[in-house]
């Protein structure tokens, strides 16, 4: 079978996106052709509608911007949509979202999004993913899937990946993080204030007045 891994991250290295789908290889057996695609700009060449029209199963890795799907890659959709209506094709598409927020309920919209665009296309919706605390996945990239920051993560890749490998459909699925809610604010007040810090910003600069 033929798998299609589709980065949709605006960043071209090192994104949480990228660090997702290196997870899922691991799990998924070799004798599958696995074809990588970066997504990163809002523009697909004739080749890479042509290749990905190719896969059996399509799996997107997306980071929700602003609640959706970042602009560029809805271009970049929407040309693949046009493309594969004109020539029907049978594919089932899988998704995982991350996101900034603590609850990976919170990429539902984005989910649906990417669901609605399936069925435009006229292909076989299988299931979503969404993945709350994404910044800390790409931070713990070399940590062992099951362990640390991505200890949530083992069950329900294991579930996602058994569907895609029987191009089955199932419920969408979301996780936590492993750590409390508090230690996520504190992290990101820490990184932000360091940040404008770095940029001769104060942290009352930072603040949102009422």
């Amino acid at each position: 079978m033929k798998i299609g891994l589709i980065n949709g991250s605006p960043k071209a290295m090192g994104s949480t996106s990228e660090v997702l789908l290196d997870e899922l290889k691991t799990l998924i057996p070799p004798d599958h052709d696995l074809v990588s695609f970066g997504i990163h700009h809002a523009m697909l060449g004739v080749n890479q509608l042509e290749d990905i029209a190719s896969c059996d199963v399509l799996v997107f890795a997306v980071p929700m911007y602003m609640g959706g799907i970042p602009s560029h890659l809805l271009h970049c959709l929407i040309q693949l949509e046009k493309s594969l209506i004109e020539s029907p094709h049978d594919i089932t598409v899988y998704t995982i979202v991350n996101n900034g927020h603590y609850e990976g309920i919170q990429n539902e919209t984005t989910i649906a999004m990417m669901k609605n665009w399936t069925h435009r296309a006229h292909l076989k919706w299988g299931q979503g993913l969404g993945i709350g605390s994404g910044v800390m996945i790409a931070l713990s990239k070399d940590v062992p899937l099951g362990h640390g920051s991505k200890k949530n993560l083992a069950q329900p890749y294991s579930v996602f990946v058994n569907n895609l490998l029987d191009r089955e459909s199932g419920d969408n699925l979301y996780v936590n993080p492993t750590y409390p809610r508090f230690a996520l604010i504190q992290g990101a007040n820490h990184d932000w204030t360091k940040q404008g810090k770095a940029h001769g910003l104060r942290k009352k600069d930072l603040t949102i007045a009422p």
